[in-house]
């Protein structure tokens, strides 16, 4: 699925969401004209600013996990790998798990998905930050577990090129022995048909071959 049908999704999942009426919040968190912007515009037109600042505070002082609720396809549309980190949405995700807070079935599914697709969108041009997030279980609270996103990321057509770029600033993840990492960079090798991207498995077969240690460790 792509991030685009997946954010499709989220808007379908929670459309039963009513619209909140009203925003808990002081006048030091939010302006009057971006309370009203909240409760008036559409939420697909909602800016990416105002988003931005409803979020800061949201569930903490500002709203409620209701709210929170009908904003969060339009937060989570707003959230592109290379532009914002998912961390302020993760969190209040995971707080709301820890209080009971409700989330349907077809929510839950709409998050594990979006989840899934924006680490897919990761992979080939953000590794290093998708790593972070799988060592700091980022996206867990989305529903995801460590061993999908490492499943997706072994099935990513530039899953190898993406590895290879790990392989110069960072550990490889532990659950790869040094003995499948290099049938992979092997196999892409191979297959590549790009002279840069031949060269670049090529080194990090190289590096791998001359680490000191496990890969993943």
């Amino acid at each position: 699925m792509t991030l685009v049908q997946a954010v499709e999704d989220l808007y379908a999942a929670f459309a039963s969401v009513p619209r909140p009426t009203h925003i808990r919040h002081q006048p030091y968190e939010l302006q009057p004209g971006e309370v009203r912007q909240l409760l008036s515009v559409p939420l697909r037109e909602l800016s990416p600013g105002l988003m931005r600042s409803y979020l800061f505070d949201a569930i903490d002082h500002v709203g409620t996990w209701e709210d929170f609720r009908y904003f969060l396809p339009r937060l989570l549309e707003l959230l592109p790998p290379w532009e914002t980190e998912p961390e302020p949405v993760a969190w209040r995700l995971k707080y709301a798990h820890e209080q009971g807070f409700p989330l349907s079935e077809a929510q839950r599914a709409a998050l594990h998905a979006f989840a899934l697709a924006y680490w897919g969108d990761m992979v080939p041009g953000f590794i290093l930050w998708a790593r972070m997030y799988l060592d700091w279980t980022t996206l867990e609270p989305f529903g995801v577990t460590r061993s999908e996103l490492l499943a997706l990321w072994r099935a990513h057509p530039q899953g190898a090129l993406a590895l290879a770029g790990v392989l110069l600033t960072a550990p490889c993840p532990p659950e790869w022995s040094r003995a499948e990492l290099m049938g992979w960079l092997e196999e892409a090798c191979l297959a590549a048909t790009d002279a840069d991207e031949a060269q670049s498995l090529s080194d990090a077969l190289l590096i791998l071959e001359h680490l000191p240690q496990s890969p993943g460790g």
